[in-house]
């Protein structure tokens, strides 16, 4: 990898890290199941996307899966700030139907399993883990 991805890579990890704490009540919300649902179609919409990208999109210049992630992540985002939306504050008031706030987790989840990502999320949030929510643990 060159300088210029090691630079990219930073430049999206360092955004995607701001955005997730944006969305610390939105990891809590995920224990409840219709809410983790529409997260995994998020997960799974994504992942479909970013094949397309490295797919079928001819770039003059390579780029990263991280780098992919950010900037769908970003676009997300602004079209987000564009109708006003701002994240839940609590994870009671994270719904199903929370699209742009579900995307972007989801965004994030896939960005920080990439080797170069930003922190995964149950280290991001104090005081409880992801894995332990989705199994049904409640945060002490």
């Amino acid at each position: 990898m060159g300088w210029l991805d090691s630079a990219t890579d930073r430049s999206a990890r360092r955004w995607l890290s701001r955005m997730g704490d944006e969305l610390r009540s939105g990891w809590l919300a995920l224990a409840e199941p219709a809410v983790r649902k529409k997260f995994d179609q998020h997960l799974d919409q994504i992942t479909e996307f970013l094949r397309v990208q490295e797919e079928l999109v001819d770039r003059a210049v390579p780029t990263t899966p991280l780098v992919l992630i950010a900037g769908h992540a970003y676009d997300v985002r602004n079209q987000a700030r564009d109708e006003g939306w701002q994240p839940p504050d609590t994870a009671a008031a994270w719904t199903a139907d929370e699209w742009f706030g579900l995307r972007l987790l989801a965004c994030y989840e896939l960005a920080a399993r990439e080797p170069r990502g930003p922190k995964p999320a149950h280290r991001h949030v104090e005081g409880f883990s992801i894995v332990g929510l989705i199994r049904g643990a409640r945060p002490g």
